[in-house]
């Protein structure tokens, strides 16, 4: 059921995923502002601010009724080579807006996890249900969130709704597919390790739809949701795609030093509780990264 008319924050609201959602929000005819930085290309209100400045943060917090907590490190292999970095973007910029939600009152908070949390599962799909085993210090980061949202919850009533994200791909999103047409369009050799691995894709256009009911959408309260596209894509199949995309790129597999997993959602509660219907077709996949990746 959607709920009155919200007055929205998304902290890091300047990025891709931000500025689309500031969007949507918009076109909803919901009030949205921006903590950032950076100014967004569009918004009804901008706050320019460090989300460690935590007077400035309070003082946005408490205008509004939602949170949408965007701030954050989200290449893993970055978090891997600067844990302090990691930790500093991922689990402390939380840590300030889960503060400043309690210093002001404001009890909803919205915020994007990641499928990472699994860790290596044998049983597929991935249900929200199954135990958490993270392997990296990204993924152990993500987990940490997870549990102070929740503590958060139990000891001062914050409401909540956490977005277990998948493999996102699209503008604005580096990620493996962006790693790969970035080395087609050098006309280097791309080298995969694991070609044969099934991961769920999901288009950025679909984690804004799902956000945006995550805030709007009272039966998402204090649930834990898969965002992916519930199919799994083969990396192989991607390498093929993006040769398609640049006859002159190739693609070569490497032997491996990691363990092989596969790795798709199960999003039945993503379209129970927020009328989720992402994409998942290969055309819609090769038109997203001929038109908006290259």
């Amino acid at each position: 059921m959607q709920t009155e008319r919200k007055k929205v924050l998304i902290t890091g609201g300047s990025g891709f995923i931000g500025q689309h959602l500031v969007k949507k929000f918009m076109e909803h005819g919901q009030e949205v502002c921006v903590y950032d930085s950076q100014p967004p290309s569009i918004s009804d209100k901008t706050i320019i601010g460090d989300i460690f400045d935590s007077k400035k943060l309070e003082a946005a917090v408490q205008e509004c009724n939602v949170i949408i907590h965007l701030v954050g490190l989200a290449d893993g292999s970055i978090a891997q080579r600067e844990p302090i970095q990691s930790f500093r973007s991922n689990v402390g910029s939380l840590q300030n807006v889960l503060e400043a939600c309690r210093v002001s009152g404001v009890k909803n908070l919205i915020f994007p996890s990641s499928a990472a949390v699994y860790g290596i599962t044998e049983d597929l799909p991935i249900k929200e249900t199954f135990p958490l085993k993270p392997t990296n210090i990204y993924s152990w980061h993500k987990y940490l969130c997870e549990k102070l949202v929740r503590a958060y919850h139990d000891n001062f009533g914050l409401n909540f709704v956490i977005l277990r994200l998948f493999n996102v791909y699209g503008r604005g999103n580096k990620g493996v597919i962006g790693v790969f047409v970035e080395k087609a369009k050098k006309g280097e050799t791309i080298e995969s390790f694991g070609p044969y691995q099934y991961r769920d894709f999901i288009y950025a256009g679909d984690v804004v739809k799902a956000l945006y009911k995550a805030a709007i959408y009272e039966k998402a309260t204090n649930r834990v949701i898969n965002i992916g596209s519930g199919e799994g894509t083969q990396i192989r199949d991607i390498l093929d795609l993006v040769c398609e995309i640049f006859p002159q790129a190739k693609w070569v597999e490497k032997k491996a030093d990691f363990v092989m997993y596969d790795s798709i959602a199960d999003i039945t509660l993503a379209k129970i509780l927020l009328d989720f219907e992402p994409h998942s077709s290969r055309d819609f996949m090769k038109k997203v990264i001929a038109e908006e990746m290259v």
